[in-house]
Protein backbone atom coordinates (compact mmCIF):
# COMPACT_ATOMS: atom_id res chain seq x y z
CA UNK A 1 0.00 0.00 0.00
CA UNK A 2 1.17 3.48 0.03
CA UNK A 3 3.56 4.77 2.27
CA UNK A 4 3.11 8.74 3.55
CA UNK A 5 6.07 10.60 4.41
CA UNK A 6 6.37 13.61 6.19
CA UNK A 7 8.69 16.26 6.52
CA UNK A 8 9.15 17.75 9.86
CA UNK A 9 7.10 20.20 11.51
CA UNK A 10 5.12 20.16 8.32
CA UNK A 11 2.20 17.83 7.23
CA UNK A 12 3.40 18.34 3.66
CA UNK A 13 5.06 15.47 1.96
CA UNK A 14 5.48 13.05 -0.83
CA UNK A 15 3.73 9.11 -1.36
CA UNK A 16 5.67 6.56 -3.59
CA UNK A 17 3.02 4.92 -5.32
CA UNK A 18 2.85 1.49 -5.54
CA UNK A 19 4.04 -1.62 -3.08
CA UNK A 20 7.75 -1.46 -1.64
CA UNK A 21 10.30 -3.35 -3.42
CA UNK A 22 13.59 -3.80 -3.19
CA UNK A 23 15.15 -1.56 -5.63
CA UNK A 24 16.36 -2.94 -8.59
CA UNK A 25 19.28 -1.27 -11.12
CA UNK A 26 18.44 -0.21 -14.33
CA UNK A 27 21.11 -2.72 -15.74
CA UNK A 28 19.44 -5.92 -14.50
CA UNK A 29 16.35 -5.72 -16.14
CA UNK A 30 14.54 -4.28 -18.99
CA UNK A 31 11.73 -1.64 -18.11
CA UNK A 32 8.88 -0.80 -20.23
CA UNK A 33 6.62 2.50 -21.25
CA UNK A 34 4.51 3.79 -18.59
CA UNK A 35 1.22 5.10 -20.09
CA UNK A 36 0.11 7.89 -18.13
CA UNK A 37 -3.47 9.76 -18.74
CA UNK A 38 -3.73 13.59 -17.99
CA UNK A 39 -7.34 15.71 -17.77
CA UNK A 40 -5.79 18.53 -19.36
CA UNK A 41 -3.73 19.52 -22.07
CA UNK A 42 0.14 20.87 -21.62
CA UNK A 43 -0.14 24.70 -21.81
CA UNK A 44 3.90 25.74 -21.99
CA UNK A 45 6.64 24.68 -21.22
CA UNK A 46 8.46 28.36 -20.63
CA UNK A 47 9.28 28.33 -16.94
CA UNK A 48 8.95 32.11 -17.34
CA UNK A 49 5.52 31.87 -17.76
CA UNK A 50 3.93 28.72 -16.83
CA UNK A 51 1.30 28.79 -14.09
CA UNK A 52 -0.35 25.10 -14.25
CA UNK A 53 -0.04 21.85 -12.41
CA UNK A 54 0.14 20.15 -15.23
CA UNK A 55 2.86 21.97 -16.81
CA UNK A 56 4.70 21.71 -13.83
CA UNK A 57 4.77 18.20 -13.86
CA UNK A 58 6.43 17.76 -17.06
CA UNK A 59 8.98 20.74 -16.21
CA UNK A 60 10.09 19.45 -13.60
CA UNK A 61 10.50 15.90 -15.50
CA UNK A 62 13.12 18.14 -18.34
CA UNK A 63 14.07 20.53 -15.55
CA UNK A 64 16.43 20.34 -12.80
CA UNK A 65 16.97 23.32 -10.78
CA UNK A 66 18.98 24.07 -7.70
CA UNK A 67 16.67 22.10 -5.46
CA UNK A 68 14.75 19.02 -6.41
CA UNK A 69 11.90 17.33 -3.78
CA UNK A 70 13.31 14.03 -2.91
CA UNK A 71 11.04 10.74 -2.81
CA UNK A 72 9.98 11.76 0.91
CA UNK A 73 8.78 15.07 -0.01
CA UNK A 74 11.82 17.35 1.48
CA UNK A 75 13.69 19.45 -0.40
CA UNK A 76 17.23 18.31 -1.32
CA UNK A 77 20.34 19.72 -3.21
CA UNK A 78 19.69 18.57 -6.96
CA UNK A 79 21.56 21.57 -9.46
CA UNK A 80 23.75 22.23 -6.39
CA UNK A 81 26.19 19.99 -4.62
CA UNK A 82 26.68 22.62 -1.73
CA UNK A 83 25.43 26.01 -0.56
CA UNK A 84 27.60 28.23 1.70
CA UNK A 85 25.64 30.72 4.36
CA UNK A 86 26.53 34.04 5.30
CA UNK A 87 26.30 34.71 8.98
CA UNK A 88 23.09 37.02 8.49
CA UNK A 89 22.00 34.34 6.19
CA UNK A 90 21.39 36.82 3.57
CA UNK A 91 24.06 35.81 0.87
CA UNK A 92 23.61 31.80 -0.32
CA UNK A 93 26.69 30.71 -2.36
CA UNK A 94 25.58 27.76 -4.39
CA UNK A 95 28.57 25.31 -5.89
CA UNK A 96 27.23 23.69 -9.11
CA UNK A 97 27.47 20.34 -10.40
CA UNK A 98 28.57 19.42 -13.83
CA UNK A 99 25.37 19.29 -16.29
CA UNK A 100 24.39 19.29 -19.45
CA UNK A 101 21.55 21.11 -21.69
CA UNK A 102 20.46 18.24 -24.26
CA UNK A 103 21.27 20.44 -26.89
CA UNK A 104 25.62 19.30 -25.49
CA UNK A 105 25.77 22.82 -24.10
CA UNK A 106 27.29 22.94 -20.41
CA UNK A 107 24.99 24.04 -17.43
CA UNK A 108 26.29 27.30 -16.19
CA UNK A 109 25.67 29.76 -13.47
CA UNK A 110 25.21 32.36 -16.32
CA UNK A 111 21.98 30.07 -17.23
CA UNK A 112 20.43 30.02 -13.83
CA UNK A 113 21.11 34.34 -14.28
CA UNK A 114 19.74 34.71 -17.31
CA UNK A 115 16.76 32.30 -16.27
CA UNK A 116 16.26 33.95 -13.25
CA UNK A 117 15.84 37.80 -14.68
CA UNK A 118 13.83 37.22 -17.55
CA UNK A 119 11.60 35.57 -15.22
CA UNK A 120 11.86 38.74 -12.82
CA UNK A 121 11.80 41.00 -16.34
CA UNK A 122 8.29 43.15 -16.66
CA UNK A 123 8.45 42.33 -20.39
CA UNK A 124 7.72 38.55 -19.60
CA UNK A 125 4.56 39.43 -17.53
CA UNK A 126 5.58 36.24 -15.59
CA UNK A 127 2.64 35.59 -13.01
CA UNK A 128 4.87 33.63 -11.15
CA UNK A 129 7.50 36.57 -10.32
CA UNK A 130 5.71 36.85 -7.16
CA UNK A 131 7.87 34.00 -5.81
CA UNK A 132 11.09 35.55 -6.02
CA UNK A 133 9.73 38.23 -3.52
CA UNK A 134 12.38 38.22 -0.96
CA UNK A 135 15.25 37.65 -2.79
CA UNK A 136 17.43 41.40 -3.58
CA UNK A 137 15.45 43.98 -5.72
CA UNK A 138 13.39 41.55 -6.68
CA UNK A 139 10.09 43.53 -6.12
CA UNK A 140 11.41 46.75 -7.69
CA UNK A 141 12.81 44.74 -10.73
CA UNK A 142 9.38 43.51 -11.21
CA UNK A 143 7.74 47.33 -10.81
CA UNK A 144 9.97 48.40 -13.28
CA UNK A 145 11.80 50.95 -11.11
CA UNK A 146 15.39 48.98 -11.28
CA UNK A 147 17.04 47.20 -13.73
CA UNK A 148 16.94 43.17 -14.18
CA UNK A 149 20.81 43.19 -13.81
CA UNK A 150 20.14 44.37 -10.19
CA UNK A 151 18.34 41.21 -8.78
CA UNK A 152 20.09 39.38 -6.40
CA UNK A 153 21.84 37.26 -8.29
CA UNK A 154 25.20 36.42 -9.56
CA UNK A 155 27.68 33.99 -11.31
CA UNK A 156 31.06 34.29 -10.09
CA UNK A 157 32.50 31.58 -12.02
CA UNK A 158 30.68 28.81 -14.29
CA UNK A 159 30.16 26.44 -11.68
CA UNK A 160 29.70 29.28 -8.21
CA UNK A 161 25.93 31.16 -7.86
CA UNK A 162 25.66 33.65 -5.41
CA UNK A 163 22.10 34.84 -4.62
CA UNK A 164 21.60 37.48 -2.59
CA UNK A 165 18.39 38.19 -0.22
CA UNK A 166 16.43 41.01 1.29
CA UNK A 167 15.06 39.56 3.94
CA UNK A 168 14.67 36.10 5.46
CA UNK A 169 13.06 33.80 3.49
CA UNK A 170 11.96 30.70 5.64
CA UNK A 171 10.34 28.98 2.71
CA UNK A 172 13.49 29.30 0.36
CA UNK A 173 14.55 25.89 -0.06
CA UNK A 174 10.81 24.38 -0.77
CA UNK A 175 10.53 27.72 -2.99
CA UNK A 176 13.52 27.00 -5.11
CA UNK A 177 11.90 23.33 -6.29
CA UNK A 178 9.56 25.30 -8.64
CA UNK A 179 10.29 25.23 -12.14
CA UNK A 180 10.10 28.59 -11.77
CA UNK A 181 13.75 28.76 -10.72
CA UNK A 182 15.32 26.69 -13.14
CA UNK A 183 18.34 27.39 -15.43
CA UNK A 184 17.25 28.87 -19.37
CA UNK A 185 20.34 28.69 -21.94
CA UNK A 186 20.08 32.11 -23.40
CA UNK A 187 21.55 30.99 -26.45
CA UNK A 188 18.84 28.67 -26.99
CA UNK A 189 16.12 31.25 -26.21
CA UNK A 190 17.35 33.48 -28.34
CA UNK A 191 17.23 31.31 -31.12
CA UNK A 192 13.76 30.14 -31.34
CA UNK A 193 12.22 33.50 -29.87
CA UNK A 194 8.35 33.85 -29.22
CA UNK A 195 8.39 30.05 -29.90
CA UNK A 196 10.09 29.07 -26.76
CA UNK A 197 8.25 26.20 -24.62
CA UNK A 198 5.51 25.85 -27.30
CA UNK A 199 6.12 22.99 -28.01
CA UNK A 200 8.89 19.86 -27.80
CA UNK A 201 11.14 21.00 -30.52
CA UNK A 202 11.33 24.46 -28.51
CA UNK A 203 12.23 23.14 -25.62
CA UNK A 204 15.73 22.52 -24.25
CA UNK A 205 16.03 19.78 -21.46
CA UNK A 206 19.04 19.66 -18.66
CA UNK A 207 16.66 16.87 -16.14
CA UNK A 208 15.89 13.44 -15.83
CA UNK A 209 13.71 13.45 -19.35
CA UNK A 210 13.34 15.24 -22.69
CA UNK A 211 9.98 16.12 -24.31
CA UNK A 212 9.32 14.32 -27.85
CA UNK A 213 6.00 14.75 -29.69
CA UNK A 214 4.68 17.51 -28.08
CA UNK A 215 3.13 20.31 -30.99
CA UNK A 216 1.44 22.39 -28.58
CA UNK A 217 -1.71 21.59 -28.94
CA UNK A 218 -2.19 17.74 -29.65
CA UNK A 219 -2.99 15.34 -26.56
CA UNK A 220 -0.52 12.53 -27.42
CA UNK A 221 3.40 13.29 -26.48
CA UNK A 222 6.72 11.39 -24.32
CA UNK A 223 9.08 11.89 -21.74
CA UNK A 224 11.77 9.58 -23.05
CA UNK A 225 15.11 9.07 -20.69
CA UNK A 226 17.36 11.75 -20.95
CA UNK A 227 20.97 9.89 -21.00
CA UNK A 228 22.69 13.36 -20.12
CA UNK A 229 21.05 13.51 -17.15
CA UNK A 230 23.31 14.33 -14.10
CA UNK A 231 21.89 11.33 -12.38
CA UNK A 232 20.83 9.05 -14.77
CA UNK A 233 21.68 5.97 -13.57
CA UNK A 234 18.61 6.37 -11.43
CA UNK A 235 16.12 6.93 -13.80
CA UNK A 236 15.18 3.91 -14.87
CA UNK A 237 11.79 4.41 -17.31
CA UNK A 238 12.72 4.70 -20.97
CA UNK A 239 9.63 6.44 -21.67
CA UNK A 240 6.44 7.91 -20.30
CA UNK A 241 3.70 8.06 -23.08
CA UNK A 242 1.16 11.11 -22.13
CA UNK A 243 -2.37 11.10 -23.70
CA UNK A 244 -4.86 13.55 -22.66
CA UNK A 245 -8.03 12.47 -21.92
CA UNK A 246 -11.14 14.79 -20.80
CA UNK A 247 -13.84 12.01 -20.57
CA UNK A 248 -13.33 10.22 -17.32
CA UNK A 249 -15.24 7.47 -18.95
CA UNK A 250 -12.41 6.71 -21.95
CA UNK A 251 -9.81 6.39 -19.47
CA UNK A 252 -11.42 4.14 -17.34
CA UNK A 253 -12.02 2.17 -20.47
CA UNK A 254 -8.73 2.63 -21.53
CA UNK A 255 -7.24 1.45 -18.21
CA UNK A 256 -9.43 -1.24 -18.05
CA UNK A 257 -8.04 -2.38 -21.65
CA UNK A 258 -4.48 -2.72 -20.30
CA UNK A 259 -4.17 0.53 -22.79
CA UNK A 260 -3.11 3.01 -19.76
CA UNK A 261 -1.27 2.95 -16.29
CA UNK A 262 -3.13 5.17 -14.42
CA UNK A 263 -6.22 6.92 -14.94
CA UNK A 264 -8.50 9.24 -12.06
CA UNK A 265 -11.78 8.28 -11.30
CA UNK A 266 -15.31 9.59 -11.83
CA UNK A 267 -17.70 9.29 -8.37
CA UNK A 268 -18.88 6.33 -10.42
CA UNK A 269 -16.02 4.59 -10.71
CA UNK A 270 -14.52 5.43 -7.85
CA UNK A 271 -17.49 3.34 -5.98
CA UNK A 272 -16.29 0.79 -8.09
CA UNK A 273 -12.58 0.84 -7.46
CA UNK A 274 -11.88 1.65 -4.32
CA UNK A 275 -11.54 -1.57 -2.74
CA UNK A 276 -9.35 -2.88 -5.54
CA UNK A 277 -5.64 -3.29 -4.99
CA UNK A 278 -4.44 -0.53 -7.85
CA UNK A 279 -6.65 2.00 -6.41
CA UNK A 280 -4.75 4.97 -4.72
CA UNK A 281 -5.38 8.52 -3.70
CA UNK A 282 -3.53 11.10 -4.73
CA UNK A 283 -3.33 13.54 -1.80
CA UNK A 284 -3.04 17.00 -2.34
CA UNK A 285 -2.61 20.40 -0.38
CA UNK A 286 -4.83 21.84 -2.56
CA UNK A 287 -8.38 23.67 -2.57
CA UNK A 288 -11.12 24.16 -5.49
CA UNK A 289 -12.58 27.72 -4.89
CA UNK A 290 -14.99 30.52 -6.82
CA UNK A 291 -13.44 33.40 -7.61
CA UNK A 292 -15.62 36.88 -7.99
CA UNK A 293 -15.15 38.94 -10.08
CA UNK A 294 -15.66 42.47 -8.48
CA UNK A 295 -15.39 44.48 -11.30
CA UNK A 296 -18.46 42.90 -12.11
CA UNK A 297 -21.68 44.32 -10.60
CA UNK A 298 -23.11 43.45 -8.18
CA UNK A 299 -20.21 40.91 -7.03
CA UNK A 300 -18.48 44.30 -5.98
CA UNK A 301 -20.95 44.03 -2.71
CA UNK A 302 -19.90 42.05 0.45
CA UNK A 303 -22.79 40.20 0.96
CA UNK A 304 -23.54 39.17 -2.60
CA UNK A 305 -20.50 37.44 -2.51
CA UNK A 306 -21.62 36.03 1.25
CA UNK A 307 -24.72 34.68 0.03
CA UNK A 308 -23.61 33.35 -2.89
CA UNK A 309 -20.82 31.13 -1.00
CA UNK A 310 -23.27 30.30 1.72
CA UNK A 311 -25.78 29.39 -0.51
CA UNK A 312 -23.28 26.13 -1.67
CA UNK A 313 -24.11 22.73 0.35
CA UNK A 314 -20.82 21.52 0.15
CA UNK A 315 -21.35 18.54 2.43
CA UNK A 316 -23.68 16.96 -0.01
CA UNK A 317 -21.52 18.24 -2.68
CA UNK A 318 -18.37 16.00 -1.59
CA UNK A 319 -20.63 13.04 -1.08
CA UNK A 320 -22.86 12.80 -3.93
CA UNK A 321 -21.19 14.87 -6.29
CA UNK A 322 -17.41 14.83 -5.51
CA UNK A 323 -17.42 10.70 -4.36
CA UNK A 324 -14.32 10.58 -2.67
CA UNK A 325 -12.22 13.37 -5.01
CA UNK A 326 -12.76 16.05 -2.24
CA UNK A 327 -13.39 17.07 1.30
CA UNK A 328 -15.51 20.27 2.43
CA UNK A 329 -13.41 23.20 3.06
CA UNK A 330 -13.62 25.60 5.73
CA UNK A 331 -10.78 27.86 4.80
CA UNK A 332 -8.79 28.63 1.31
CA UNK A 333 -5.41 27.87 2.73
CA UNK A 334 -5.62 24.00 1.87
CA UNK A 335 -5.18 21.36 4.66
CA UNK A 336 -1.94 18.55 4.20
CA UNK A 337 0.43 21.78 3.98
CA UNK A 338 1.62 22.89 7.47
CA UNK A 339 1.72 22.59 10.46
CA UNK A 340 0.33 25.95 13.24
CA UNK A 341 3.81 26.40 15.17
CA UNK A 342 1.43 27.22 18.56
CA UNK A 343 -1.00 23.56 18.13
CA UNK A 344 0.98 21.32 16.28
CA UNK A 345 -2.56 20.74 14.39
CA UNK A 346 -2.98 21.00 10.56
CA UNK A 347 -3.05 24.90 9.88
CA UNK A 348 -6.35 24.72 7.66
CA UNK A 349 -8.17 23.30 10.87
CA UNK A 350 -6.89 25.84 12.88
CA UNK A 351 -7.44 28.95 11.07
CA UNK A 352 -10.67 27.60 8.83
CA UNK A 353 -14.20 28.92 9.80
CA UNK A 354 -17.08 26.72 9.50
CA UNK A 355 -19.57 29.43 10.18
CA UNK A 356 -17.42 32.15 7.61
CA UNK A 357 -17.08 29.32 5.08
CA UNK A 358 -20.21 27.07 5.64
CA UNK A 359 -23.87 25.91 4.24
CA UNK A 360 -26.97 28.49 5.46
CA UNK A 361 -29.38 28.71 2.66
CA UNK A 362 -31.36 31.14 5.29
CA UNK A 363 -28.82 33.01 6.05
CA UNK A 364 -27.52 33.10 2.29
CA UNK A 365 -31.22 34.28 1.25
CA UNK A 366 -31.32 37.23 4.07
CA UNK A 367 -27.89 38.11 2.70
CA UNK A 368 -28.59 37.96 -0.82
CA UNK A 369 -31.95 40.07 -0.22
CA UNK A 370 -29.60 42.69 1.81
CA UNK A 371 -26.98 42.72 -0.97
CA UNK A 372 -29.64 43.15 -3.92
CA UNK A 373 -31.51 46.40 -1.95
CA UNK A 374 -27.66 47.89 -1.45
CA UNK A 375 -26.94 47.54 -4.95
CA UNK A 376 -30.40 48.48 -6.53
CA UNK A 377 -30.89 45.17 -7.93
CA UNK A 378 -33.93 42.87 -8.29
CA UNK A 379 -33.14 40.08 -10.54
CA UNK A 380 -29.34 39.12 -11.21
CA UNK A 381 -27.75 36.72 -13.85
CA UNK A 382 -23.98 35.90 -13.48
CA UNK A 383 -21.79 33.51 -15.86
CA UNK A 384 -20.25 30.39 -14.06
CA UNK A 385 -16.67 30.02 -16.16
CA UNK A 386 -15.07 26.59 -16.09
CA UNK A 387 -13.11 23.80 -17.26
CA UNK A 388 -14.59 21.46 -19.90
CA UNK A 389 -14.28 18.07 -18.24
CA UNK A 390 -16.56 15.92 -17.04
CA UNK A 391 -15.18 16.52 -13.07
CA UNK A 392 -15.61 20.36 -13.65
CA UNK A 393 -19.18 20.29 -15.48
CA UNK A 394 -20.62 17.99 -12.86
CA UNK A 395 -19.50 20.48 -10.11
CA UNK A 396 -20.83 23.69 -12.10
CA UNK A 397 -23.68 22.10 -12.39
CA UNK A 398 -24.27 21.69 -8.85
CA UNK A 399 -23.54 25.01 -7.84
CA UNK A 400 -25.67 26.04 -10.15
CA UNK A 401 -28.18 24.45 -8.76
CA UNK A 402 -27.44 25.48 -5.51
CA UNK A 403 -26.70 29.30 -6.19
CA UNK A 404 -30.24 29.52 -7.96
CA UNK A 405 -32.26 29.05 -4.95
CA UNK A 406 -31.40 32.60 -4.47
CA UNK A 407 -34.47 34.85 -4.95
CA UNK A 408 -34.17 36.22 -9.01
CA UNK A 409 -31.04 34.79 -9.38
CA UNK A 410 -29.82 32.97 -13.06
CA UNK A 411 -26.56 31.57 -13.45
CA UNK A 412 -25.35 30.20 -16.39
CA UNK A 413 -22.54 28.00 -17.11
CA UNK A 414 -19.52 28.60 -19.92
CA UNK A 415 -17.27 25.32 -20.43
CA UNK A 416 -13.72 25.83 -21.82
CA UNK A 417 -10.86 24.27 -22.65
CA UNK A 418 -8.09 24.33 -19.33
CA UNK A 419 -6.08 27.17 -21.45
CA UNK A 420 -8.80 29.25 -22.70
CA UNK A 421 -9.97 29.69 -18.42
CA UNK A 422 -6.55 30.23 -17.67
CA UNK A 423 -7.04 33.32 -20.09
CA UNK A 424 -10.21 34.78 -19.57
CA UNK A 425 -9.73 34.47 -15.48
CA UNK A 426 -6.23 35.89 -16.29
CA UNK A 427 -7.46 39.02 -18.49
CA UNK A 428 -9.91 39.35 -15.75
CA UNK A 429 -13.16 38.02 -18.57
CA UNK A 430 -15.31 36.70 -16.38
CA UNK A 431 -18.34 36.84 -13.55
CA UNK A 432 -17.41 33.67 -11.34
CA UNK A 433 -14.84 30.95 -12.13
CA UNK A 434 -14.01 27.96 -10.61
CA UNK A 435 -10.51 27.54 -10.00
CA UNK A 436 -8.24 24.66 -8.37
CA UNK A 437 -4.78 26.39 -6.51
CA UNK A 438 -2.26 23.46 -5.58
CA UNK A 439 0.29 24.71 -3.08
CA UNK A 440 3.71 25.43 -4.69
CA UNK A 441 5.62 25.52 -1.72
CA UNK A 442 5.08 24.04 2.11
CA UNK A 443 4.00 27.24 3.90
CA UNK A 444 0.77 28.96 4.05
CA UNK A 445 1.70 31.89 2.17
CA UNK A 446 1.71 30.19 -1.05
CA UNK A 447 -2.43 30.73 -0.97
CA UNK A 448 -2.79 34.08 0.74
CA UNK A 449 0.11 35.49 -1.24
CA UNK A 450 -2.35 35.32 -4.19
CA UNK A 451 -4.78 37.63 -2.77
CA UNK A 452 -2.41 41.07 -1.61
CA UNK A 453 -3.58 43.60 -4.08
CA UNK A 454 -0.48 43.80 -6.18
CA UNK A 455 -0.91 39.67 -6.66
CA UNK A 456 -0.68 39.03 -10.64
CA UNK A 457 -3.12 36.15 -9.42
CA UNK A 458 -5.59 38.39 -7.87
CA UNK A 459 -8.14 38.46 -11.07
CA UNK A 460 -11.11 39.11 -9.03
CA UNK A 461 -9.30 42.50 -8.53
CA UNK A 462 -10.06 42.00 -3.76
CA UNK A 463 -8.41 44.28 -2.10
CA UNK A 464 -8.03 44.86 1.44
CA UNK A 465 -5.64 47.13 3.52
CA UNK A 466 -5.65 44.82 6.70
CA UNK A 467 -5.24 42.01 4.99
CA UNK A 468 -2.07 43.75 2.79
CA UNK A 469 -0.68 44.82 6.42
CA UNK A 470 -1.43 41.66 7.74
CA UNK A 471 0.76 39.53 5.19
CA UNK A 472 3.66 42.39 4.97
CA UNK A 473 4.01 41.85 8.96
CA UNK A 474 4.40 38.30 8.01
CA UNK A 475 7.36 38.80 5.43
CA UNK A 476 9.22 41.62 7.44
CA UNK A 477 8.94 42.00 11.23
CA UNK A 478 7.53 38.71 12.26
CA UNK A 479 9.22 36.83 9.72
CA UNK A 480 12.09 35.68 12.15
CA UNK A 481 9.44 34.46 14.55
CA UNK A 482 6.92 31.32 13.27
CA UNK A 483 4.51 31.51 15.98
CA UNK A 484 3.96 35.63 15.27
CA UNK A 485 4.23 34.55 11.35
CA UNK A 486 1.61 32.14 11.58
CA UNK A 487 -0.75 34.22 13.68
CA UNK A 488 -0.70 36.86 10.76
CA UNK A 489 -1.38 34.59 8.19
CA UNK A 490 -4.62 33.19 10.54
CA UNK A 491 -5.31 37.06 10.83
CA UNK A 492 -5.52 37.18 6.77
CA UNK A 493 -6.94 34.22 6.31
CA UNK A 494 -9.72 35.51 8.62
CA UNK A 495 -10.26 38.89 6.81
CA UNK A 496 -10.56 36.39 3.58
CA UNK A 497 -12.90 34.83 4.70
CA UNK A 498 -15.25 37.31 5.98
CA UNK A 499 -14.93 39.28 3.27
CA UNK A 500 -15.93 36.84 0.93
CA UNK A 501 -13.13 37.24 -1.35
CA UNK A 502 -13.26 33.92 -2.83
CA UNK A 503 -15.50 31.11 -1.79
CA UNK A 504 -13.83 27.97 -0.87
CA UNK A 505 -15.62 24.78 -1.93
CA UNK A 506 -13.63 21.55 -1.43
CA UNK A 507 -10.31 20.22 -0.27
CA UNK A 508 -9.26 18.39 -3.61
CA UNK A 509 -7.78 14.68 -3.51
CA UNK A 510 -7.66 12.34 -6.44
CA UNK A 511 -9.14 8.97 -6.30
CA UNK A 512 -7.04 6.96 -9.19
CA UNK A 513 -6.42 3.53 -10.57
CA UNK A 514 -2.47 2.65 -11.38
CA UNK A 515 -1.37 -0.54 -12.40
CA UNK A 516 0.37 -2.41 -9.71
CA UNK A 517 3.62 -2.72 -12.00
CA UNK A 518 4.43 0.53 -12.17
CA UNK A 519 6.84 2.11 -9.13
CA UNK A 520 8.28 4.67 -7.74
CA UNK A 521 5.95 7.55 -9.17
CA UNK A 522 6.19 10.11 -6.50
CA UNK A 523 3.12 11.92 -5.38
CA UNK A 524 3.72 15.45 -3.99
CA UNK A 525 1.29 17.54 -2.18
CA UNK A 526 2.88 20.60 -2.70
CA UNK A 527 4.53 22.18 -6.10
CA UNK A 528 4.59 19.15 -9.04
CA UNK A 529 1.99 16.92 -8.46
CA UNK A 530 4.20 13.97 -10.04
CA UNK A 531 8.14 13.19 -9.94
CA UNK A 532 8.62 10.28 -12.42
CA UNK A 533 12.07 10.69 -12.29
CA UNK A 534 12.44 7.20 -10.04
CA UNK A 535 9.35 5.39 -11.65
CA UNK A 536 9.44 2.31 -13.89
CA UNK A 537 7.42 -0.31 -14.85
CA UNK A 538 8.74 -3.67 -15.23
Amino acid sequence: MNKTLKISALLSGAVILGSAVVPVTASAAKYKTINWTESANVGTMDPSKTTAAIDFNYLQAIGEGLYRMDKTGEPKLAGATSVDKSDDGLTLTYHLRDMKWSNGDDVTADDYVYGWQRTNDPKTASQYAYLYSGIKNADAVQDGDKPVTDLGVKAIDDHTLEVTLDRPMPQLESVLTMATFEPQNKKFVDKVGKKYGTAAKYTLSNGPYTMKGWTGSNNKFSLVKNSDYWDAKTVKSPKISIQTIKDQNTGYNLYKSKKADYTTLSPDQYKASKNKKDYTVIAQASTAFLEFNENKKPLENTNIRKALSKSIDRKTMASKILGGTGTPATSFTSTKLAKDPETGKDYAKVAGDKEAVGYDLKEAKKLWKQGLKETGKKKVTLQYLTDDTDAAKRSAQFIQSQMEKLPGLKVTIKTVPFKQRISLSDDKKFDMVQTIWGADYADPSTFLDLYTSDSSFNNGSWKNTDYDNAMKAAKTTDVNDETKRYADYAKAEKILQDDAAVAPVYYQAKPSLLNTKVKGVVSNTVGAPFDWKWAYKK
